[in-house]
């Protein structure tokens, strides 16, 4: 009937109210006498209306405490049905709800607390990793900080000067070997530019601290500026992700080690150049030659721009053998007086000296180019022979080369041997030319018709030799083998040989014998093969037609092809018992008339080339030779 508690309740009081004011009301009227049994019934109406809704009334609070406490208890899962009004109906339904919302926080508590127990249980044993670990750790940093002090006192006491930059090349770490070789402790480099102590090739730095070259040679400066040389690598420090932290460098000095090495290296090259100069005394070469050779040598060894070598002639005066260097070909005095304070205290004391550059004898030219590359000092070398001075060594340079002066000594020496060889090569060199003369003036003196041609001869092929550009050596072999050429013709009758007329078959055979007599003449006395042969066959022809061989082309020796050639040209261009002598030009034609065939090509050639070029220099030789005789 009353489906709201709120209705209920409302009926119940006011019809409590209302059933007390019409029995108060009936009383009133009536006047009902006996008041106790009205009173009495009342009392059990209200008793039992009061039991009977008390007893309503509080089913559904007695059935939700019982409720409440199950849920207390954990029946989560307990449910009430109260729908005495509709106010319980929905208060059981929104129970109900928090009920199962309830279990289910329950349910996810109760999870979540077995995942807490669980990662409580972790934890615990996390922690007693940990401290496990801790141990470990304590024993380890004790043991790293003994490694470091062991690691520190190892890079203090290494020999090499260990360091470390920033990218920035802001110093960050250097040992104590700073201070040994540097004069710096660590702690003033400490935050300061390497640069600031680093003397060397800017572009060189770049490269080795940007990783482009790992090791080089590098001069680091000391406090007082003076510097020491370095063999210093670098590593370039990077995180993983290859960014540059920093540069690492390790620099070991090699000061000692390099001049050590210079010195080793100074000795071995002056040993070398006192080897290359005595080898230049065994050399087949002419004493002048091998004077220049000398002094070339000096010359690139020392960087001088310019070496003499000067001997005392018989006047007494410094002649000057030969010159080398940079400034061989200026202006130079071919004399020096020995009357000079430094001539003579150089040649009376016999001892190597440093002179001043502005004393040296020389034209205004020259000064100036000595002034011009910087010469300032002469050092004077005496040559010593037999203990006397025979001449002196001369170097110009631009220092005073203090470490060269053993090798200028030793090289001296050699220089003197040198200079008494040419002395006596020049003696036995006079003496053999002279008897070379004598022997084709006893050739020439028995036909007055021939005198001057033998010299003639030598000189005609030697100028050839010279156009073909033939060595000095094949040179003086044309000379000498020019001037004896006919010797053999001292084995042929006088009667043959200054017959006026035309030889017989008979005479001429006779003729055509003294190549041959000329080898046997020249074959005891020790002359250089070549010479001989050239005398030999200089009347083989280049078409094979000549004798006594019959030899032809390049089966003839080129010094006989030559001779061949200049004798013929003589004898064409002089006067005989028989004829006048032709004009040059004339033989010059018939030189080319018979090239390829009585001649070889290639010294006609030389000849035609030499009368185009110069025709005076032919005709100078035979006009001297007939003013000397």
């Amino acid at each position: 009937m009353f489906k709201s508690y709120r209705s209920r309740l409302f009926a119940i009081i006011f019809g409590v109210s209302v059933f007390v004011y019409l029995l108060s009301f009936v009383h009133i009227i009536k006047g009902i006498g006996n008041n106790i049994f009205t009173s009495i019934l009342i009392l059990l109406i209200s008793v039992f209306i009061a039991m009977r809704e008390s007893k309503y009334m509080s089913y559904p609070l007695e059935k939700l405490n019982e409720c409440v406490k199950r849920i207390t208890n954990g029946e989560y899962d307990y449910n009430i049905d109260i729908d005495v009004t509709e106010e319980f109906a929905e208060l059981s339904k929104n129970f109900n709800k928090m009920s199962s919302k309830l279990k289910s926080n329950y349910e996810e508590l109760k999870k979540e607390s077995q995942e807490l127990i669980k990662k409580n249980n972790e934890l615990q044993d996390l922690y007693m990793e940990l401290e496990a670990s801790y141990e470990q750790m304590e024993a380890v940093t004790n043991e790293l900080e003994a490694s470091e002090s062991r690691y520190r006192t190892l890079v203090d006491n290494m020999s090499d000067i260990l360091w470390f930059t920033d990218k920035e090349y802001n110093v960050e770490f250097i040992n104590n070997r700073s201070l040994k070789f540097l004069d710096y402790l660590p702690d003033e480099m400490i935050g300061k530019k390497i640069f600031e102590y680093i003397d060397d090739d800017k572009k060189l730095m770049e490269d080795l601290m940007t990783g482009k070259i790992n090791m080089s040679e590098i001069k680091f400066k000391k406090r007082d500026g003076s510097t020491i040389l370095t063999e210093t690598r670098v590593k370039l420090v990077k995180n993983s992700e290859d960014e540059l932290l920093g540069i690492q460098g390790l620099s070991r000095d090699i000061t000692d080690y390099c001049n050590a090495k210079k010195e080793i290296l100074e000795r071995n090259r002056q040993i070398l150049a006192i080897g290359n100069v005595t080898q230049l005394l065994t050399k087949n070469l002419e004493p002048h030659d091998i004077l220049y050779s000398i002094a070339e040598k000096i010359s690139t060894i020392l960087s001088s721009p310019l070496c003499t070598i000067r001997t005392v002639n018989e006047s007494g005066k410094l002649e000057l053998m030969v010159a080398a260097g940079e400034l061989k070909d200026m202006p130079l005095l071919k004399e020096l007086s020995l009357t000079s304070d430094e001539n003579v205290k150089l040649l009376v004391s016999k001892e190597i000296t440093i002179l001043d550059a502005n004393k040296f004898p020389a034209d205004y030219v020259l000064l100036k180019r000595l002034k011009q590359l910087n010469v300032k000092n002469i050092i004077s070398v005496p040559l010593i022979s037999k203990d006397k001075a025979v001449g002196t060594l001369n170097i110009l340079t631009t220092s005073r080369l203090a470490n060269d002066i053993s090798l200028l000594r030793s090289v001296a020496d050699s220089v003197s041997i040198a200079i008494e060889n040419a002395n006596l090569y020049d003696n036995l060199r006079n003496w053999y030319l002279r008897a070379i003369d004598a022997l084709a003036y006893a050739v020439e003196a028995k036909d007055r018709y021939t005198k001057g041609h033998s010299l003639r001869v030598s000189k005609y092929a030697a100028i050839i030799g010279e156009s073909m550009g033939l060595p000095k050596d094949e040179i003086e072999k044309l000379k000498i083998a020019g001037i004896l050429h006919d010797i053999g013709k001292i084995g042929i009758s006088d009667k043959i040989l200054t017959k006026p007329g035309k030889l017989t078959k008979e005479e001429y055979d006779k003729i055509k014998q003294h190549p041959s007599i000329s080898r046997k003449i020249l074959e005891p006395i020790g002359l250089s093969k070549d010479i001989i042969d050239g005398i030999e066959k200089h009347h083989e022809r280049y078409d094979g037609k000549g004798y006594p061989f019959g030899l032809d082309d390049d089966n003839i020796p080129l010094i006989a092809a030559i001779l061949c050639v200049a004798d013929s040209f003589d004898a064409m261009t002089s006067d005989r018992s028989y004829r006048k002598g032709m004009p040059f030009d004339e033989a010059v034609n018939e030189l080319l008339k018979y090239k390829g065939t009585q001649f070889n090509p290639r010294v006609v050639d030389s000849v035609i080339s030499i009368y185009m070029r110069d025709r005076k220099k032919i005709e100078r030789i035979k006009r001297e030779i007939e003013i000397a005789n």
